[in-house]
């Protein structure tokens, strides 16, 4: 028998599950109701007025961090298959499979239903929610690139553990520098509005949390 290996601390508690998922909620009425609309906008107008080319290209490129292709069909890909081809062993699909399902049953429908535009957008009216004049960029709500950049680096690091040895200290740097460096670099470049990002942390944090209380240690093929 397989001795279960995952640590159990006071941050397991679904307490913490519903706090996340009221702050999403909050956030989302609060946008909705256009509470935040002056914070929005007021960041938004920052970021215009302090953004020099060379400050833009080095953002652009660091958010290349929560960018769906690079950080699920890329690296989770790459680390699935070579652990596919090392251990023919079909359960190390699941952590990737997982991490998709939350992902696409959740990010997807919130921005069809919000249906925001960017800080980008022409329109005079593009923070607000359920907006019909909508075309250029109307799934706004909340940032996948957030979301992307907490979920997919947990999975990553899932599976680089079985390949690899990481260390503490890289797999806190790995956990949490790019999603704040994403939820910075996705509103400088006006990608997204603040409370986009902010509802994307909760979402993301959320989802993370789902992925890990699964023991993947006893799930996955030992460490190698």
């Amino acid at each position: 028998m397989r001795i279960p290996t995952r640590r159990l601390s006071r941050f397991d508690s679904w307490w913490w599950d519903a706090a996340l998922l009221a702050v999403l909620v909050l956030v989302t009425v609060l946008a909705a109701r256009g509470v935040t609309a002056s914070l929005d906008l007021g960041v938004a107008s920052w970021v215009e007025a302090h953004r020099p080319e060379w400050v833009y290209w080095i953002a652009r490129v660091l958010n290349y961090l929560g960018q769906g292709w690079l950080v699920m069909w890329i690296l989770t890909g790459g680390l699935t298959v070579t652990l596919l081809i090392r251990t023919r062993d079909l359960r190390v699909l699941l952590p990737g499979v997982m991490g998709f399902l939350l992902t696409y049953l959740t990010i997807g429908p919130l921005k069809l239903w919000t249906h925001r535009d960017a800080p980008s957008s022409a329109l005079p009216n593009a923070v607000e929610f359920f907006n019909p004049l909508a075309v250029n960029y109307s799934n706004s709500y909340p940032s996948g690139h957030v979301v992307n950049a907490i979920v997919w680096w947990g999975v990553i690091v899932i599976l680089a553990s079985r390949l690899f040895r990481l260390s503490p200290t890289l797999v806190r740097w790995m956990r949490v520098a790019p999603p704040v460096i994403v939820l910075c670099t996705t509103t400088y470049l006006s990608h997204h509005w603040l409370t986009d990002g902010i509802a994307a942390l909760a979402l993301g944090l959320l989802l993370d949390r789902l992925i890990h209380r699964v023991d993947w240690d006893a799930i996955l093929p030992p460490r190698r």
